[in-house]
């Protein structure tokens, strides 16, 4: 992604959340649920969390899971989408591992290969396009996915979304190929960018992020406000709630690095959302 992509960044078990039976009548989704035990993040006490798995776009070649994992404490709920762009393997294999965490409020979504057809075919596009160009603020997204990934954030009323994504190059680098890699990229809204900015000094000072040159370090990127049609800035324009689009870099870097500081970035702004979560990990 250039840094001009980088400037436009811009039922089973319903019983707790009225706005699954809502979704599931509004997509047709096929559902299934399973309830565990629990000791959850920083309790002592043990609790329930349900896990709901359900597809949107069934039955189609862009058929794909969405993962719903509920917490007895109410809480914000949180979407994390990966595989827009099917050649970023760090974003959708991030959010896959995401998929197991355990939050001790609210909900954690996870949409790991939101372009199912392109993670297949490791290529950037799908069926249809540039799926990030398909989410225009005030209208309804242009294609069938668009819109089905929409109606998730719209029917669950998500308060927090991630969508994860990995660049050719570093934001602002001096020198590796520049494009929007190592950058964190937030709504306006309730804070995010001090929470990116807070997140962006926890990742430079607590991982290994300069093997090869400071310009691996992370920086917070422009904030997102709408202008351009991709996901978290129609997040920004049409619901002015916290968003992130995470960069992270494949110059000189290795996929498991990528994948793990997705994560960690994931987890670090959680936290400050009040989302505290067991990773198993």
């Amino acid at each position: 992604m250039t840094k001009q992509g980088a400037d436009e960044h811009a039922a089973v078990e319903s019983t707790t959340n009225s706005t699954r039976r809502t979704f599931l009548r509004h997509s047709g989704g096929v559902l299934a649920a399973s309830t565990i035990g629990f000791a959850g993040a920083g309790t002592a006490s043990a609790n329930s969390i349900t896990r709901d798995t359900f597809t949107i776009r069934d039955d189609t070649a862009e058929e794909t899971e969405v993962h719903v994992t509920t917490y007895t404490e109410s809480g914000p709920t949180a979407l994390v989408v990966g595989g827009v762009h099917g050649n970023e393997e760090a974003g959708y294999e991030a959010a896959d591992q995401i998929t197991n965490w355990h939050p001790d409020c609210g909900q954690l979504i996870t949409l790991p290969e939101a372009n199912a057809p392109a993670v297949e075919a490791e290529t950037r596009y799908g069926n249809n396009g540039d799926l990030n160009r398909q989410f225009p603020a005030g209208e309804q997204p242009t294609t069938a996915l668009a819109r089905a990934i929409w109606d998730v954030i719209l029917d669950y009323d998500v308060d927090i979304t991630f969508d994860l994504h990995s660049s050719y190059g570093i934001y602002e680098a001096d020198d590796a190929p520049e494009a929007s890699g190592q950058a964190i990229y937030p709504t306006s809204a309730n804070g995010a960018r001090a929470n990116a900015g807070r997140t962006v000094d926890y990742m430079n000072e607590n991982h290994d992020l300069t093997e090869r040159s400071a310009d691996h370090e992370f920086v917070i990127g422009n904030t997102l406000t709408g202008k351009r049609p991709l996901l978290i800035h129609k997040v920004a324009a049409d619901l002015d709630r916290p968003g992130y689009l995470v960069e992270v870099t494949q110059y000189e870097t290795g996929l498991t690095a990528r994948i793990q500081w997705s994560k960690k970035i994931v987890k670090h702004l959680l936290g400050q959302h009040s989302i505290g979560v067991s990773t198993g990990q």
